[in-house]
């Protein structure tokens, strides 16, 4: 069901999920206690490190590549049962029996049920802020942070991106939660954004600039993004469509880079 650039309204990182108990484990009993190793038992220090690194170098293991598996599986299926009945109308219980597994491990996965349509893709935070630390000198938060937002914005044209927009789109567009939460998800962006400005900026407390220049270039996402589901629902993508985002796109970066003064004037 995806992609919504690099986030779309894409939320933060995801808090590290709480450990999986695999399915033939059962837990260990209440007061049950695991036997120390005896030293002789126990490995030097150098043996032990070794082996860690070779396991590193191999890759994640069997059971973080099953975890990643079952991961997979449940936003697939939630996709899937989103896309059919609308977000509201689909319980958790019905997305584990489609997936496979038991309500437990949907929650171990994604705590709430809102984090199976925006946090089963990386989020774009880490990607904005670090064009905006990275950004040569010389060049402003505006056009840095504008600039990465329409080039993101203008790979939605692509008629894979196309279709997981459209999705998306009707998914959101049919939940008043998810509605919401998408506009937390771009406020809790937006005040990263501004944070970063004004540790770089060294603003006093209550100066204004840095949050009007992070809410200006987090505007021009939303409005992007609104306007990329609007055009994919209505059938357009491909070329036509990443040539319109990257238009509108880099007119609404001129005006935040040179100013509203002259804009929309009374005559």
């Amino acid at each position: 069901m995806r992609p919504e650039p690099p986030g779309a309204a894409v939320p933060d990182v995801p808090a590290p999920e709480p450990a999986e108990v695999a399915e033939d484990e059962a837990p260990p009993l209440p007061g049950a206690t695991t036997p120390a190793v005896p030293p002789a038992a126990a490995e030097p220090d150098a043996t032990a490190r070794g082996r860690r690194g070779r396991r590193a170098l191999r890759g994640p293991g069997l059971r973080e590549r099953r975890r990643q598996q079952t991961r997979a599986t449940i936003i697939e299926a939630a996709a899937e049962l989103f896309a059919e009945r609308g977000f509201d109308a689909v319980s958790v219980v019905e997305i584990a029996q489609r997936a496979g597994v038991v309500e437990k491990t949907v929650f171990n996965h994604f705590p709430v049920k809102e984090g199976l349509v925006f946090e089963a893709d990386p989020p774009m935070r880490a990607a904005l802020l670090g064009a905006v630390r990275t950004r040569p000198a010389g060049e402003s938060v505006s056009a840095a942070a504008g600039t990465f937002v329409v080039r993101a914005m203008s790979g939605l044209g692509s008629p894979e991106a196309a279709a997981g927009v459209a999705e998306m789109a009707q998914v959101i567009r049919g939940s008043r939660t998810l509605q919401v939460r998408e506009r937390e998800i771009l406020g809790e962006l937006t005040t990263a954004l501004a944070e970063l400005i004004a540790e770089e900026t060294r603003s006093e407390p209550g100066e204004l600039a840095p949050w009007l220049a992070a809410h200006a270039v987090l505007s021009l996402y939303a409005a992007l993004l609104e306007l990329a589901r609007d055009r994919v629902l209505a059938g357009v993508s491909g070329p036509e469509l990443s040539a319109e985002l990257r238009t509108r796109g880099e007119r609404g970066l001129a005006l935040l880079q040179f100013g509203l003064a002259g804009y929309a004037k009374r005559r």
